[in-house]
């Protein structure tokens, strides 16, 4: 598996780069002398990392060049062989793990051994002087990637905090040996490295960075005078900052002052010996406070600003409201979509209506209307009454039906006939008419009431409380940072039992198969990559995880069209829904080829969609019986559907008109039956549904009628699936085909397919 290089050759010039540069060539000017310039070394490898190799390896050897020939020598020896392994994983798209850093920092460093040693001793010292390079190396990755890569904004896991403590020692040991006169540098930082910590970043950073100052001075210059004077500059700096920045630097520069006169601080008292402080004190005073007050909301707003669970919460009640109203006006619309489904004019009233429009066209200039509309007026309606019953019913009346006592006296019978057929005629085209009206407004009532039900859901869902968990996103970022994936910010979201975790990590260091080694060892669960998204900046990314379901699903599909079609009319699907569902689906379209075949696609494209959108199984199959029943095309539809729940196993097994259905568990062949009509038949239909617990291991079986009719019966169907001892679906799709071909002589009379799903 390819990654990108964790190293980059280009980048944008910005401040917290620039901070970088000038803080890199400033410890490696101060460095270049330490431990034979391993010190300097170390900071370069870290460099390399973080900013652009080319740079890093400039101010590498622009800085040697103070500590004369044979450090530049060194220098560019070891800034030759590291560019090297940099270019080829550069050019390979490789990242450089932490083995593979340690052989090539040990290479970088042969030359160093093996040139100009004077004897044993020297080269073991040389052995001590590379290794605290090569750990110093590790250190210096560490620190600059959390200070100038991720930010300060950010809080940084254990092991950089232990890097950055060391670095800092290791700094002041720098700073401490460096002197322009009676102008000592260490004495410069310190105090407003103090004064800006206790501002920014609170009391703990500022104490311990007042000890590990004073621990790197007593290595250089063996004596305690510099710690004393921090630890007790940052008790100061950490309690009267809280009054006024101000307050606490004219404490600081007073210990300076008074520890030189009392103490001997600086060997001499003098005003050379006090200007380093007072320069430091100086610009720490000068700087606006708005620039701290910033640093300090940048330095301590990530964890905060970072999906902040208070926010979550408000969020998620003003969405779960609103999401309410919507459902409160879908559920509106559906009851004004059944209100305005008027219905029809009833049979009854029809054939009424059909006598009296004989009685004013065909019996209008009748010369015997007065006798039979007011003598035998009640026979009249009668006879008529009885021509108009079958006209309706049977959609054509006969001379056959009309009334012996009709034909006796009327003259125009024909004529009745043709205008009562007429009549029948129109009222059958206007009850067609209506009930598809009635229908439309039915489908889109329910379907109206389905997505009502949908939004009801997803508000409950969202307004439960979600509970975040910041112990387990602090070991997250550290754990993740140890593997070498950049990370600056985690959320563990828990919400109805549902696990999400939504990582920030930087681009060049997504590594899926390590992150989700990473997170379910840490959540204790095994979790996924969902999707890597981009954010605005396109050096870090959002990577979102969902625990894996318990359960997949493989498949297996083998069927022949009917004898003389190239095309089958049956059509499957199996797909995974985002509520974690599997739906293995088989549709069975009346009839055979190019038609059977766009019915049953058209059907289970629109279960599919239906399920992908979250909709419950009653409103999915009405509306899709409604859709079919409506059309007008005769579209009846066999369908034998599993719906499987990923997380705990649970299946429906639901039928429309299907044959049965096999399950094998444990070696055993249970038979899943059902008795509900196809879709399309009736335009309110009740499915067979079967819910059964299905477990690893377990084999599911839906198959076309075209296969069950080659068999006696289900029992002989159930006996030919315990008969196969392969555990592949897609070779128990083939076998059991090929039983069933061979049962009808190998010509299929219909369409024949088999779906076979085994849950792992």
């Amino acid at each position: 598996m390819k990654h990108k290089s964790n190293v980059k050759f280009k980048g944008r010039l910005t401040a917290k780069t620039v901070l970088l540069y000038v803080t890199y060539a400033a410890l490696a000017v101060s460095s270049g002398g330490v431990l034979g310039g391993n010190v300097s070394f170390g900071l370069f490898v870290g460099a390399v990392y973080s900013a652009n190799p080319i740079v890093a390896s400039a101010i590498y050897l622009a800085s040697s060049t103070v500590y004369g020939w044979n450090s530049l020598l060194q220098a560019a020896v070891k800034t030759a062989v590291i560019g090297l392994f940099v270019a080829i994983h550069y050019f390979a798209k490789r990242k450089i793990g932490k083995l593979p850093l340690l052989l090539y920092l040990s290479v970088a460093n042969v030359f160093y051994l093996a040139y100009g040693f004077t004897g044993y001793f020297d080269l073991f010292d040389r052995f001590v002087y590379a290794a605290c390079g090569i750990a110093f190396a590790y250190v210096s990755i560490y620190t600059f990637r959390a200070a100038f890569v991720r930010g300060l904004n950010y809080r940084p896991a254990l092991d950089e905090t232990v890097c950055i403590g060391l670095f800092v020692a290791v700094a002041s040991y720098c700073l401490s040996q460096i002197s322009f006169g009676g102008f000592q540098l260490a004495y410069f930082v310190a105090p407003f490295a103090l004064l800006f910590s206790a501002v920014c970043f609170g009391d703990k950073v500022c104490l311990c960075g007042a000890v590990l100052l004073g621990v790197g001075n007593v290595f250089a210059s063996a004596s305690y005078d510099f710690c004393v004077f921090c630890v007790v500059s940052a008790l100061l700096a950490v309690t009267l900052c809280r009054v006024s920045r101000y307050l606490g630097a004219v404490a600081v520069f007073a210990v300076d002052i008074l520890m030189s006169y009392f103490l001997n601080l600086h060997g001499v008292f003098s005003v050379e010996t006090v200007a380093p402080a007072f320069a430091s004190v100086l610009i720490f005073t000068v700087i606006p406070s708005k620039v701290y007050a910033y640093v300090r909301d940048y330095c301590a707003g990530g964890s905060e600003r970072y999906l902040s669970q208070s926010v979550l919460q408000k969020m998620g009640d003003a969405v779960s409201r609103r999401l309410v109203r919507l459902s409160d006006i879908f559920l509106s619309m559906k009851n004004a979509f059944f209100t305005m489904s008027a219905g029809t004019v009833s049979a009854e009233d029809a054939e009424r209506a059909i006598v009296k429009q004989c009685s004013e066209t065909v019996c209008r200039d009748c010369a015997g209307r007065t006798r039979c509309w007011r003598q035998d007026i009640a026979q009249t309606e009668q006879n008529l009454l009885a021509l108009g019953v079958c006209a309706v019913k049977r959609g054509k009346c006969t001379i056959l039906d009309v009334p012996q006592s009709l034909s006796v006296r009327c003259d125009r019978v024909s004529a009745l006939l043709s205008e009562v057929n007429a009549q029948a005629e129109v009222y059958r085209s206007y009850k067609e008419r209506a009930e598809a009206a009635d229908n439309g407004k039915l489908l889109l009532g329910e379907q109206m009431g389905g997505v009502s039900d949908l939004l009801m859901q997803l508000a409950n869902e969202t307004k439960n409380r979600t509970f975040c968990d910041r112990t387990r996103e602090s070991e997250l970022v550290e754990k993740l940072v140890f593997h070498n994936v950049l990370c600056s910010g985690a959320a563990i979201a828990q919400q109805n039992e549902v696990v999400t975790v939504a990582l920030t990590v930087s681009a060049k260091d997504v590594d899926r198969e390590t992150i989700e080694r990473v997170v379910s060892s840490v959540l204790k669960q095994n979790v996924a990559v969902e999707r890597v998204e981009q954010t605005e900046s396109d050096a870090w990314v959002n990577v979102l995880l969902t625990v894996k379901p318990r359960y997949s699903v493989v498949f297996g599909v083998s069927g022949v069209p009917k004898q003389g079609n190239e095309v089958s009319g049956d059509t499957h699907t199996v797909t995974r829904t985002d509520n974690g569902k599997c739906i293995v689906a088989l549709c069975d379209g009346m009839g055979s080829g190019t038609k059977a075949e766009k019915m049953s696609a058209t059907s289970i494209g629109l279960v599919e969609s239906f399920y992908r959108a979250g909709f419950d199984n009653d409103t999915i199959l009405g509306c899709v019986n409604k859709l079919l029943v409506g059309s007008g095309n005769e579209i009846f539809c066999a369908v034998d559907m599993v719906v499987l729940d990923l997380y705990n196993g649970l299946a429906d097994f639901i039928k429309l008109g299907a044959c049965s259905g096999l399950v094998r568990s444990g070696g055993k062949v249970e038979i899943i039956n059902g008795s509900s009509l196809p879709l399309g038949v009736l335009e309110e239909m009740t499915p067979s549904v079967t819910k059964k617990a299905l477990s690893g291991g377990d084999t599911v079986v839906l198959m076309s009628d075209g296969v069950a009719d080659c068999f006696k019966d289900p029992n002989a169907i159930a006996q030919a699936f315990a008969e196969v001892a392969l555990n592949v679906p897609q070779s128990i799709a083939e076998v059991l085909l090929g039983k069933a071909l061979k049962m009808c002589n190998g010509t299929p009379s219909d369409d024949m397919t088999v779906v076979v799903a085994k849950i792992q």
